[in-house]
């Protein structure tokens, strides 16, 4: 049988287009580029599992993580356009970059409330609360621009403390530090190393005990303004493909099984830290907790210079509900 050219040209035109039509959706995958901090706790360790769950993929992105110390390096790489998205960083950080005129924009709430965050001395000191620092000892926090800068703050406020707030790394290096006397009172998020459960370290403040903490979103997603006005719908995708890893680490034995292996605990660990110290609204995406209690601690702690503007805020609130609708 003898086959035109024209008709062998439109067959191998149709067969092209098939084929190309079945590339497209592994091809088609919009790359975001994120700074995360190192995956020590349950939280941290969502990125990990949206990439090796593959509820990335399944919402067209293709993530590349960038672990880092989280913070005010975080947020830099952000501005900076290193990367494309900070994630998990401090509110009051990238506030004060909005307000510099930053090119940084909030898309998303990642905790409301500080339920996960605890300050502990030696049990050999005599302090019991973060009220009985008023000689100007040391309480740490990890990075500037961090939660845990702008709680700790907070709670040396409430509990009219004269304490002197200083960075100290991560938890590992908090520990050594309180252990050896170089730092009198460390922060620290679950899972708590043993000394806690062996009795050598007490407990003095945790994140909630001011009210003024509990309903405020303390940390944010963010992303760099500019990839954001351009990759909108990615970024979209990007924050639901979070919100469906989320709920899977909250209700699936295995996912909490996984988290459990990156942590580098026990799958029994991992339940009993969500259970007491990671309730679902702690974790809610769509809406900025008290933005405005926000800028006035922040304005207190000195990270701020003033207030933001209403337009500033009003943008804010519209871009988290935008990106977050369901």
């Amino acid at each position: 049988m003898i086959v035109s050219l024209r008709t062998a040209v439109l067959t191998f035109a149709a067969s092209l287009a098939l084929t190309s039509t079945a590339i497209t959706p592994a091809s088609a995958k919009d790359k975001i580029k994120i700074a995360a901090p190192h995956p020590t706790i349950i939280t941290s360790s969502i990125p990990a599992l949206a990439r090796d769950l593959g509820y990335f993929d399944r919402h067209g992105v293709d993530v590349e993580i960038l672990w880092t110390a989280g913070g005010a390096d975080a947020q830099q790489a952000t501005i900076n356009g290193s990367v494309d998205i900070a994630v998990q960083t401090g509110t009051a950080g990238v506030l004060s970059a909005i307000q510099r005129g930053a090119p940084i924009m909030i898309i998303a709430a990642e905790a409301t409330g500080a339920s996960d965050v605890l300050w502990y001395v030696r049990a050999d000191k005599p302090w019991k609360s973060l009220a009985d620092f008023q000689d100007n000892q040391t309480a740490s926090f990890s990075r500037p621009g961090s939660s845990s800068d702008f709680t700790l703050r907070t709670l040396i406020d409430h509990y009219k403390a004269k304490a002197r707030p200083v960075p100290s790394g991560s938890q590992p290096e908090t520990l050594v530090q309180v252990m050896s006397g170089q730092l009198d009172a460390g922060f620290a998020n679950p899972p708590l190393p043993t000394v806690f459960a062996e009795g050598k370290v007490r407990i003095i403040a945790r994140g909630n005990d001011s009210p003024k903490i509990r309903g405020l979103t303390i940390r944010v997603h963010a992303a760099n303004s500019n990839f954001l006005d351009k990759n909108r719908d990615a970024v979209k995708r990007f924050l639901a493909a979070w919100s469906l890893t989320i709920d899977a680490l909250l209700t699936d034995p295995k996912v909490r099984a996984k988290s459990a292996e990156i942590v580098k605990i026990t799958p029994a660990q991992a339940d009993a830290i969500i259970k007491e110290f990671l309730p679902r609204e702690f974790l809610a995406m769509n809406k900025i907790g008290d933005l405005d209690q926000s800028i006035e601690l922040g304005i207190v702690n000195k990270q701020l210079k003033g207030p933001l503007t209403d337009a500033q805020k009003a943008t804010i609130h519209k871009t988290v509900a935008d990106l977050n609708a369901q």
